[in-house]
């Protein structure tokens, strides 16, 4: 219970359910107030001025007269008198108790005598009847307080349950749950759930995908080896058994390959950790000189690296993003033409480190350019990137912090930002 209350949110929802009922209570009090004691007072009150004012006279010729006013008075106004004379002997005393409501004393001259007369209102009357009235009164709030409760929590809290247990049950029927305006906690934990199953939704979908591709890049190479392994049960001459042998070794090393490929997919996609180092611009930049320069030149391809913010750092794991630069790096000369161009651009955008890998290779088809970063994503009519290299670029960055995308300008050109390092001040 005292973790519960820890809890801010619990906290506060409690302090104000407390106000809540404390506040109701009150006004249900304010109302009773005026709705029975005030009537209640004014009544005595009333009923006070009527009859000293109206009903009794300041003297009477004989008592008999006296006692018959007040008889009368007792009839008509549910009162009971008391009276004393002057050597406080008592002369009338209708039942009088002490929880009677005295409703006034005077003195009344009879003849030559004065008597002192007491007015009281029966316990029944006033604070017996009142209790009563507020035990019923109190009882009707609750009962009505009750009610709205059970109204609300059917409409806010129950028919929200239920509907989230619904989509639960219907969705092992294949029906996919919908998102609620959000007015409560329970529209939140309705949406997150919508997301969550959008979200493997979307995982099945790109597994069903993944292993399509599988399928269809090791189908070939494997009807291949099965047709060569056919041809190799007939009498072959030695050459043709050596080209066959062959083919079978090749294709068997595509599979080993498409294979090997999906293995580095998996192993990066559950590495998400970072190891990461505060690193400058100017060191990326030799690094990448050191890494490509030469290599590239031997291949006829013109390299350049241009910056314009070489002191800014940021905070990368250096391995992860190395990869990202040969992945893209690796692409891009399979595509380039003889003495191709490609180039690195580095600035800085707001606070974000971006960089640009342009090459002046074929480019992709518009159509398929925003899919080129999907695993496995390949077709005959683009520039047939296949594969998952630009796939891992993608998650590399994504969990840097930054954002990839790529664009076609005379050639290709993927730009992808990572966060500045700021450092922070003790």
């Amino acid at each position: 219970m005292n973790r519960l209350f820890k809890n801010h949110k619990v906290r506060r929802n409690f302090i104000i359910t407390l106000l809540l009922i404390i506040f109701i209570n009150v006004i249900s009090l304010v109302f009773w107030y005026f709705i029975k004691i005030n009537p209640t007072l004014e009544n005595i009150l009333n009923t006070k001025e009527v009859i000293l004012n109206e009903k009794l006279k300041d003297n009477y010729s004989s008592y008999l007269d006296l006692e018959k006013t007040l008889d009368n008075i007792s009839l008509e106004y549910n009162t009971v008198f008391k009276v004393t004379d002057e050597s406080n002997k008592i002369i009338k005393d209708s039942n009088i108790k002490g929880d009677n409501t005295q409703l006034f004393s005077t003195f009344i001259r009879v003849d030559k005598q004065i008597y002192m007369v007491e007015a009281y209102f029966p316990s029944n009357v006033t604070s017996v009847n009142s209790i009563l009235s507020l035990i019923v009164y109190q009882f009707f709030v609750t009962f009505i307080l009750m009610v709205s409760t059970y109204v609300f929590t059917g409409h806010s809290i129950i028919t929200p349950i239920e509907k989230i247990i619904n989509d639960i049950k219907n969705y092992n029927f294949g029906r996919t749950p919908i998102k609620n305006k959000v007015n409560n906690e329970l529209d939140v934990i309705q949406n997150e759930f919508v997301n969550l199953i959008s979200s493997v939704e979307k995982e099945k979908k790109e597994q069903k995908r993944i292993i399509a591709s599988i399928s269809h890049d090791i189908k070939t190479p494997l009807t291949s080896i099965i047709g060569y392994s056919s041809l190799m049960e007939d009498n072959l001459s030695k050459k043709e058994l050596i080209e066959y042998s062959s083919k079978v070794h090749e294709k068997a090393l595509h599979i080993k390959d498409i294979l090997a490929s999906f293995d580095d997919y998996l192993i990066n996609y559950d590495n998400k950790k970072l190891n990461l180092t505060v690193v400058s611009i100017k060191d990326i930049v030799k690094e990448l000189n050191d890494d490509y320069k030469i290599e590239l030149n031997n291949k006829n391809i013109d390299f350049e690296i241009i910056s314009n913010c070489l002191n800014e750092k940021i905070n990368i794991d250096v391995l992860k993003i190395k990869r990202v630069f040969s992945n893209i790096i690796s692409n891009s000369i399979k595509y380039v033409p003889n003495k191709g161009i490609i180039n690195i651009f580095i600035e800085k955008k707001n606070n974000f480190i971006e960089f640009s890998i342009v090459d002046n290779g074929t480019g992709v088809d518009e159509k398929y350019i925003d899919k080129i970063f999907d695993p496995f994503f390949t077709t005959d009519a683009s520039r047939k990137i296949s594969g998952l290299g630009l796939s891992i670029c993608k998650e590399f960055i994504e969990i840097h912090g930054g954002t990839i995308k790529a664009i076609n300008n005379n050639g290709l050109t993927i730009k992808f930002k990572i966060p500045v390092y700021t450092e922070i001040k003790k």
